[in-house]
């Protein structure tokens, strides 16, 4: 058996909690469709990146404010069906809530509405894409997300699911496992560990201590 102690646990939402990969998808392929681009241009930059960014490197020309927009008015009625990953909400449920937070590169509205559909009750502590001027794979959204339980990012745990998601936790100082929910596991090597499932991870408290065993 292995053991990874922490004091915090840091969570991205798309594929990581909640099951949005397909939905994701999806709703840049209705953007896709409307500006008449073929989807597999903007596919490698869909994934764990803020809307702005991917507008950014799609074309800069859609860098801008209304096209931010019309992606994130399609999101939040398409994530209205998000459904939990397997397995994810017990093991949230598992953690005080005072001991998880939120790290993704989506708008808090588009956030909170996956999460919210999914089942899960919306932790104290949500790093957005509003929160950060550079989203990953930049740290910033795990430092703070850190910050706001009261801790280092070197004493946090954090989930992801996509390589850019990776280095962020990563290059921030965070313990950080992938899901292999989205990416195959060649592309998630930089993690410290790669689980199929929450199902192979426990969680014992020892006062203010977690012990996550594997």
């Amino acid at each position: 058996m292995n053991i990874a102690t922490c004091q915090g646990f840091i969570f991205d939402v798309d594929a990581t909690l909640v099951n949005t990969t397909r939905v994701i998808n999806n709703i840049w392929k209705i953007w896709a469709s409307q500006k008449g681009i073929e989807f597999s241009e903007i596919y490698p930059h869909v994934h764990g990146r803020k809307i702005i960014e991917t507008l950014t490197l799609v074309d800069p020309q859609y860098s801008n404010v209304d096209e931010e927009k019309a992606v994130k008015d399609i999101a939040v009625h398409a994530m209205k069906s998000a459904t939990e990953i397997e397995g994810a909400l017990n093991f949230v449920k598992s953690i005080p809530k005072y001991s998880w937070a939120i790290a993704t590169s989506g708008p808090r509205k588009v956030a909170e509405t996956s999460l919210l559909a999914s089942g899960f009750e919306l932790p104290d502590s949500m790093v957005c894409a509003e929160d950060v001027t550079y989203g990953k794979p930049h740290p910033d959204p795990f430092i703070l997300a850190a910050k706001s339980l009261g801790l280092d990012p070197q004493s946090c745990i954090a989930f992801e699911d996509s390589p850019v998601g990776i280095k962020s936790a990563k290059d921030a100082g965070c313990f950080t496992i992938a899901l292999l929910t989205s990416h195959k596991k060649s592309d998630l090597a930089l993690a410290d560990l790669i689980v199929d499932s929450f199902s192979v991870l426990s969680i014992r408290q020892n006062n203010a201590v977690y012990e996550l065993s594997w």
